[in-house]
């Protein structure tokens, strides 16, 4: 929290980025920095060069002087270009930065996509609007997403999507996933491509660090309605709930990928057609059961043109309740874990379109509330456990498309696997937890979230015992999980120390440690009295209304 003392713009800061200013400012990279302090102890981030009086009126020629001296003491030159940013991104002990705004952490290096990058991908004839990047999509993401969804396909068309002035050809890389993501990384990144952008402008002498206080997230403020902080803010909820549900999440992307990529699949019909209305070709993927009520990851997608998908949004339709009912009895997994009861207790009481849209609104209530308790885990830093609510062990595996049938505008798909033994296995797992944990974060602290909140006494107990057992865990596991708090908590995550934490953990041994099975049962019965409190309330007006 802000200190009394502080200046009065640190009132509107984000906590992540307060806390981010004291960190930067006891950090022996910036020792020695002129004036750091005000008269009240509070750090003087800003130093405009336009002061015209007072005590810090020259603290910026100040800092200036610093940022040469620290440039010789790196090494570089303050006669090349862009100087002082390189020095600003050399000495950076983390490299990643939260914006002032919304404090959302980016990469203060050139690793973001630029608007003609995405614009060459979706020129692409396989990628439609199923698959999600903007210009706050990080390089790496987009890789390990695009090669989720593609497959090797995609290899063809790299070197033109990454083409640009320092990297006409792309001869040397071989066809792998391992040697694209390990060369953008190392090499393209580093190189400042005109294909990617910063996740934060360098300011040099004017902020302490260097860095624009706003993130790229944030610096376009021209249209509040549609802002980048509320498109990303839209992003993390989608991904929170896309990373916190069970179901085998490769195959299901691989055959969203297939769908927007076959021939024969782009000349079906949408799933609406014949209703009078004229549906435009080819159609997207659409989640029967979706993600973001509860449903689970499944290979099965109904085929929706693009106004009916827009319009549908994250709603039941009458005919998802039945077709999923359908696919259930015949002993097909189709909620995951904590839509369970609310699924049971609810399915039957619908019979038409207005009862499927009340579906819709009592598992959103349900939805925010296992958001939320899994959020009590994480802010009590119980890392491991939820590591097992991530499913890793599919990224375990090489997924082959076997056979992809289409009926009734519903296109299923059967997958065989064979053992993976490549590095971009970790690559997935590691990209799905960072991914996990952020989102979560991010989603159960977003302001003036309207989201139904349902808690008892009894609920109150069960999560105090839940919180005690894994309190109570043994030296081992404890030990594990401060390992893993080690890892992720700040903002100097690094790849490599996740990559070799995964290394040397039984993820499976985990997942059926006694405790964590314990808890697990604990966080169902938690759900299940939402679930009933819920379905009780199936008539009330919030769930009723038209």
């Amino acid at each position: 929290m802000a200190k009394k003392g502080a200046k009065k713009y640190n009132y509107d800061a984000n906590e992540k980025f307060i806390e981010y200013e004291e960190e930067i400012a006891k950090n022996p990279a910036y020792e020695g920095m002129p004036d750091l302090r005000l008269d009240d102890g509070s750090i003087q981030w800003e130093a405009p060069s336009n002061r015209g009086s007072g005590k810090f009126q020259f603290t910026h020629n100040k800092r200036l002087s610093w940022w040469k001296k620290k440039a010789s003491q790196v090494g570089i030159s303050t006669s090349a270009n862009h100087w002082i940013s390189t020095v600003a991104k050399t000495i950076h002990p983390t490299g990643r930065k939260p914006c002032k705004v919304c404090g959302n952490v980016m990469d203060i290096r050139y690793s973001y996509l630029s608007s003609n990058f995405i614009k060459r991908v979706r020129k692409l004839d396989y990628v439609d609007d199923t698959f999600e990047i903007s210009d706050l999509t990080h390089v790496l993401d987009f890789i390990v997403s695009f090669y989720d969804t593609y497959g090797a396909q995609i290899f063809d068309d790299l070197p033109v999507l990454f083409k640009c002035k320092q990297f006409p050809t792309f001869s040397e890389i071989p066809n792998s996933i391992d040697s694209w993501t390990d060369w953008l990384d190392k090499v393209y990144i580093a190189a400042e491509p005109s294909m990617l952008g910063p996740g934060a402008m360098s300011n040099a002498p004017d902020r302490l660090d260097g860095f624009h206080s706003f993130n790229r997230c944030c610096r376009s403020n021209a249209d509040k309605g549609r802002s980048k902080e509320n498109l990303a803010s839209y992003s993390t909820d989608r991904r929170a709930f896309e990373n916190w549900v069970d179901g085998n999440w490769i195959t299901a992307n691989k055959l969203m990928g297939y769908i927007s990529s076959n021939s024969k699949i782009k000349k079906e019909p949408c799933a609406n057609d014949g209703d009078g209305h004229t549906h435009p070709r080819p159609c997207s993927a659409d989640h029967i059961g979706p993600i973001s009520l509860g449903f689970s990851h499944r290979p099965e997608f109904q085929l929706l043109c693009a106004p009916c998908n827009s319009a549908k949004n994250n709603r039941m339709y009458y005919s998802d309740v039945k077709h999923l009912i359908e696919a259930e009895s015949k002993g097909e997994k189709v909620v995951t874990w904590y839509a369970q009861s609310i699924w049971k207790y609810t399915k039957d009481k619908v019979f038409d379109t207005e009862t499927a849209l009340r579906l819709t609104r009592v598992m959103r209530d349900n939805r925010n509330v296992a958001m939320m308790l899994l959020n009590e885990f994480l802010v009590n830093k119980h890392y491991l456990f939820l590591l097992t609510f991530l499913n890793l062990s599919y990224a375990n595996f090489d997924y082959k498309l076997n056979t992809a049938e289409i009926n009734n505008h519903i296109v299923k798909a059967n997958f065989s696997d064979t053992a993976s033994t490549l590095k971009y296995v970790n690559i997935q797992k590691i990209r799905k937890i960072r991914i996990a944990f952020e989102s979560l974060a991010e989603y159960a602290n977003k302001e003036n979230r309207n989201g139904y909140l349902f808690t008892n006494d009894s609920i109150e107990n069960l999560k105090n015992s839940a919180l005690d057992n894994l309190e109570d865990t043994s030296r081992d596991i404890q030990q594990i999980n401060n390992k893993l708090i080690s890892i992720l908590d700040y903002d100097d995550m690094k790849d490599i120390d996740l990559e070799e934490f995964l290394n040397e953990i039984d993820y499976e041994l985990i997942e059926n440690y006694p405790d964590f099975v314990k808890v697990k049962n604990t966080m169902f019965k938690i759900m299940d009295m939402t679930a009933k409190t819920l379905s009780d309330n199936w008539d009330d007006s919030r769930y009723s209304r038209e």
